[in-house]
Formats: structure tokens, sequence, C-alpha cells
């Protein structure tokens, strides 16, 4: 259904840009015919996220004694959330067709959700849904970030009051999330060892890329931009970088981590800057 209404969203979205082109591409007294020509521009993003992951889940999953042989885990997805995000401009000219582009700022609700499912019900410890015999068990890594991304602009030639661009970059993210993270939580030492959630390192490495849409009005500049990254580190921590060692080995036995080759982010955005 998340998956739907994104389509729905970008199909929307795409649709009125287009239509937003072609009105700037009209005669008329082009708007802010200088403000290109500027060295230095600056101005303000709000978008949405839709956040999910690469998973790389393990053929044989190692199961601990109190987990059954007869019920193996059948799969581990992920599916996309949404998240908000806000940023600040920082442009700089660097010829009539790049722009060099810093955008610091915050993704809030930046969560991952992990799906488990098992080949026969199992007990789910989980109070967001209630203490319940279940086969499809939710783990919800909770994230909010910091972002510093750095994107080269190589944007076509203005026509009229408006042009179209596209931009390549990187980005690095600060988990304000970490130290609540990196704690084993446990909801039921008693059950099985598949309560935990897992826990991933304090940051996060994308390469990211998209393409956007300029259009100036009498005012300022308006943009849509879309953007997709990818991570390039693997974001589940490994041993050493787990500071709370007391259920150390409860957490390295349970499926929710042994099921797991490799995690890493993957993100859909589609921004709105007002420069």
């Amino acid at each position: 259904m998340m998956r739907r209404s994104a389509h729905l969203l970008i199909c929307i979205f795409l649709i009125s840009n287009l239509s937003l082109f072609a009105q700037g591409w009209r005669a008329g007294t082009p708007n802010l015919m200088e403000y290109d020509w500027q060295r230095f521009r600056f101005g303000f993003s709000l978008g949405i996220d839709m956040v999910s992951a690469n998973l790389k889940t393990k053929s044989n999953y190692e199961h601990p004694v109190n987990i059954s042989p007869d019920n193996p885990i059948l799969e581990i997805y992920s599916k996309s959330t949404p998240a908000f995000n806000v940023g600040i401009i920082a442009n700089m000219r660097l010829g009539e067709y790049f722009d060099l582009r810093f955008i610091p700022g915050f993704s809030i609700a930046h969560d991952i959700d992990l799906y488990y499912r098992f080949t026969d019900k199992i007990f789910d410890p989980n109070p967001s849904r209630g203490n319940v015999w279940t086969d499809l068990i939710l783990r919800k890594i909770e994230c909010h970030y910091i972002n510093l991304p750095l994107f080269v602009k190589f944007k076509s030639s203005r026509m009229h009051n408006a042009r179209i661009y596209v931009l390549a970059g990187g980005q690095v993210s600060l988990n304000m999330m970490s130290a609540k993270n990196n704690k084993i939580r446990i909801l039921d030492p008693n059950g099985v060892k598949a309560e935990v959630i897992p826990i991933i390192k304090p940051y996060d490495v994308q390469v990211k890329g998209g393409f956007g849409f300029d259009f100036y009005t009498a005012y300022f500049k308006f943009t849509t931009e879309f953007k997709v990254s990818y991570g390039v580190i693997e974001l589940l921590e490994n041993e050493k970088g787990i500071r709370d060692k007391t259920n150390i080995e409860f957490y390295k036995k349970s499926p929710i981590v042994t099921g797991i080759q490799s995690l890493k982010s993957k993100t859909f955005t589609i921004s709105f800057i007002f420069e």
C-alpha cells in the first residue's frame, strides 16, 4: 500500500512539474534574470523521504536452541516508510552550467522497518503490537539523522522561466538515536530469542543522484527535486561496536540478527526548494 501511494505521489508531482515547466516556457518577461549569476545563493529545503533497506539474507539461518528447527525464517524484507526532512541550501556557482551545492539538514523519523516471516507462529512480546502469536514480526530501527550532503549540479540552458538539471554527489549522515539504538533491548528474557532489535552503526555514507526543475517566479526561485540514495557501508553493527555487553550472547544467537548478511540504506526523496 505504501509503495502504491509513493508511486501515485511521484506521478502527481511529475505531471504537475511538467505543467509548470510548460508554463515557464511561455513568452513574456523573464523573472530574476540576474539571479543565477550570483556567486553564492542561499535558501531552504523541505522534503519527504521514502526509507527502505538493501537487504541480503543468509541462505542457512543459525537458529538458537529454543527456536524449533521446524520453524525456520522463510524471509526477511523491508518496506518503505515515510520520513520528513528539512535543510539549508548553500549554492556556489562554478560556471554557466555547473553549481556546487551543500545542503545540511535533518531527517526526522527516518526509521527502517524489517519484517521477519517464520514458518509457524511464534510468540512476539512487542508492546506496540500487543503480546501475540504470529508468523510475521516487525522490528523497527528508530533513526533521526543529521545529513551532510554535497552535490555537483549540472543545469540546462534557461528556457524563459524554467530550467531542468541533474545532480550527483555523496552524503554523510549521523544518527541522533545511536545512544538509544546501541542497547540490547530484551522484552522477554524468558521467551524466544526473536525479540531483540538489530543494532546499527551511528553513521551512514551514501551516494546520491537525481534531477529537478527550477521555476523562476517574480520574487524567488522554486525547485522540485527528485533524488535516490544508496548506502555504501554495512549498517549492521559488529560485536566490537556494541557497547552493551551484558546480553551480547543472547543478541548474537537471535535469528533477528543471524538471518541478516548485509544491511544497507536506500532512500527516495522528493524535495521542495525555495531560494
